[in-house]
């Protein structure tokens, strides 16, 4: 029937709950027919009360095997409409009385089977041979006799709580999680409606929560610093979950839970940079709080308003490079300062008593450190315990855009919306994705919608959804231009060297809010190889130290010595043939790729499997063959496999397997 207000009300009468209101109107009718044909007969009279009666006692007999509950009230409903049709066929159906007694008695007669069947669970459990009570729903989704409920279903605003009791032997709660696409499917709602809570006591109970309405559709405008001038362990808070309560996170340590880094994923549109930017908004309105920062892909798209309140902000591969070897000085100098005062972790009272900032570093894009073979391994094993916590941002945590051993360091997790479910399960723990956890429906159209997984977090909340808040530049800038700006510690900036004395400082009275207005920084190529030859250098050095410590050597004599001490005269001369002079070699773009493609051929020629950047190091440098920069061929290698003609990426990062191209038109 087409939808008409005809249409609606026929509907409306057909609705099972209007039956015992349909059965107390048609009382009335029935008993006006009665009296006026029987009612003056006393023998109709009798053989109306000997019909109430039977009937009566059929429906008793008729509820056997139903609860006892169920089976009086449908008796005594019985029992009263027909004793009213015997009364008012005897006497007069129009008496007041009687009619009160109709419209009073009738609607609480009619009322209770509609909170009846409003509190139903199931009303014929007969039906289950196994003499377990069955959804009702979800027989399909879940299967036959798999799961039960155990108790009524908890319905709130938006969100029913079913408790399940489920088959021993024959289903778990990860198995049923598994089936969230399949019950949302017979639910006719979103995937990421459905979330499957465990019981941490019983292995054979679950809850089934069911969210139907998406109440994240509009995302909330950040309110402001929620502790401005306060501690960093403070909660940060950076959005709202579906039920409206605040999604929060902590950094440091505190009661019940530990320091912690952040792996914060999101394909590209997800809102996974303009979500972690709440966050670190958050973390510089507090008093004990320093950041320093990388983007060496989207720098002043990113850090545009946070500029002048970054106490380290590098925007280059080689500059991002610099800090990260600054820091495993600076672990080591903070951990050192902290333990000789009897401090074990960084407290507040650690920037009282040494005036030693808690430390935030973001690292943005990550994966582009990670593919040119940057350690973090030591940088995220040894920081927590030093007041440091890192962010490693990046689109996929895949075991290609970062080492496994870096990933199992990091103990919180902001995901935004991926491309796909392999990429979801290498963001977030197991058990929060059996208990419905799905990213990949979101991908990059909801952006800011996230799943947090961290210390401090209750766990229930890990697998229901939040929205970080809407933020943008002019109320970044205006909420840190009132915020408290801490200063590093002298112990700090010494262990961070020369890399740290000469970084980019900018101007608070300038501050950026639109990349339009925003200084370019522009290096020349001949900067950029010597920022790169001195990343070289120093992981070189870091190398060669770590290898002398791994053999027992010791290497106090090589940090410590006076580069401006005299050498001590030669007792012997040594003479060795002169090389032959050789001229500088300043090749074009195209030149160095054919050269790099030369090395390839006779890495083949040698019969080579396995390449990577290392293995180009006699060749790189400036006059050397290549005259590019170790970045540089890390690139074009980087690009090569992404063609996968000359090279395939394997499972270890920064190697490469050589292929053999075939000639074209074969």
């Amino acid at each position: 029937m087409a939808d008409s207000p005809k249409g609606d009300l026929y509907k409306a009468v057909k609705h099972p709950r209007m039956r015992p209101w349909l059965a107390v109107a048609a009382e009335l009718p029935a008993t006006l027919t009665a009296h006026h044909l029987w009612g003056t007969s006393p023998l109709a009279g009798v053989g109306l009360t000997l019909a109430a009666g039977a009937l009566t006692a059929a429906t008793w007999w008729g509820g056997e095997g139903t609860k006892p509950a169920r089976r009086l009230h449908a008796t005594l409903s019985t029992a009263a409409g027909t004793s009213y049709l015997v009364i008012g066929t005897v006497t007069d159906p129009l008496d007041p009385a009687l009619l009160s007694t109709l419209v009073i008695g009738g609607a609480v007669a009619a009322g209770s089977w509609n909170v009846r069947q409003a509190l139903r669970v199931n009303p014929d459990p007969k039906d289950n041979q196994q003499g377990s009570v069955e959804t009702g729903v979800l027989v399909k989704a879940i299967g036959n006799a798999k799961a039960q409920l155990r108790g009524a279903p908890k319905v709130e605003p938006n969100k029913v709580t079913a408790p399940l009791q489920l088959a021993p032997g024959q289903m778990s709660a990860d198995e049923l999680g598994n089936r969230a696409k399949h019950i949302a499917s017979e639910l006719g709602i979103s995937p990421t409606s459905i979330r499957i809570q465990a019981d941490p006591e019983r292995a054979d109970r679950a809850d089934l929560i069911v969210v139907p309405q998406d109440m994240l559709k509009q995302p909330s405008d950040w309110p402001g610093p929620s502790h401005l001038g306060e501690s960093i362990t403070e909660p940060i808070v950076i959005g709202v979950y579906e039920d409206g309560a605040e999604a929060v996170l902590w950094f440091p340590a505190g009661p019940g839970r530990n320091a912690t880094h952040f792996l914060t994923a999101g394909m590209n549109g997800s809102g996974k940079s303009a979500g972690q930017s709440v966050a670190i908004t958050e973390a510089l309105t507090r008093r004990d709080t320093v950041v320093w920062a990388i983007d060496p892909s989207k720098g002043m798209q990113t850090f545009a308003p946070f500029l002048p309140y970054l106490d380290w902000v590098e925007m280059t591969t080689a500059g991002g490079e610099a800090m990260i070897d600054a820091l495993s000085q600076v672990i080591t100098a903070r951990a050192d300062h902290m333990g000789r005062h009897g401090h074990k972790n960084w407290t507040p009272e650690v920037y009282a008593e040494l005036g030693m900032p808690y430390m935030i570093v973001w690292i943005e894009e990550a994966a582009k450190f990670f593919r040119n073979g940057t350690e973090m391994e030591g940088l995220v094993m040894e920081a927590r315990s030093a007041g440091i916590s890192v962010i490693i941002s990046l689109q996929r945590p895949s075991a290609t855009s970062m080492p496994t051993d870096v990933r199992e360091q990091l103990g919180g997790v902001l995901c935004f919306g991926v491309k796909g479910s392999t990429t979801a399960d290498m963001a977030l723990p197991d058990d929060v994705r059996d208990a419905g956890a799905r990213p990949e429906a979101w991908e990059n159209r909801r952006p800011g919608y996230a799943y947090l997984v961290a210390p401090g977090v209750d766990e229930d909340r890990y697998p229901n959804p939040l929205r970080t808040y809407r933020i943008d530049d002019d109320q970044i800038s205006a909420a840190l231009a009132i915020a408290p700006r801490p200063t590093i510690d002298s112990v700090t900036a010494a262990a961070a060297g020369d890399a740290y004395e000469q970084r980019t400082r900018y101007d608070a009275d300038t501050a950026l809010t639109s990349t339009d207005t925003a200084p370019t920084i522009v290096m020349s190529k001949e900067d950029t190889m010597a920022d790169d030859d001195q990343v070289v250098t120093r992981q070189a050095e870091r190398s060669i130290y770590e290898t002398a410590a791994t053999a027992g050597i010791d290497t106090d004599g090589l940090i410590d010595a006076d580069p401006d001490k005299e050498i001590p005269p030669a007792t012997q001369v040594w003479t060795f043939a002169e090389p032959a002079a050789t001229q500088p070699r300043d090749l074009s773009p195209e030149q160095a790729v054919a050269e790099l493609m030369a090395i390839l051929d006779e890495f083949r020629a040698a019969d080579r499997d396995l390449i990577g950047p290392k293995d180009f190091q006699p060749y790189w440098g400036k006059g050397n063959r290549l005259d590019r920069s170790r970045a540089w061929t890390s690139e074009r290698l980087g690009d090569l496999a992404d063609a996968g003609i000359h090279l395939k990426e394997t499972d270890e990062i920064g190697v490469y397997r050589l292929l053999d191209p075939e000639p074209a038109g074969v």
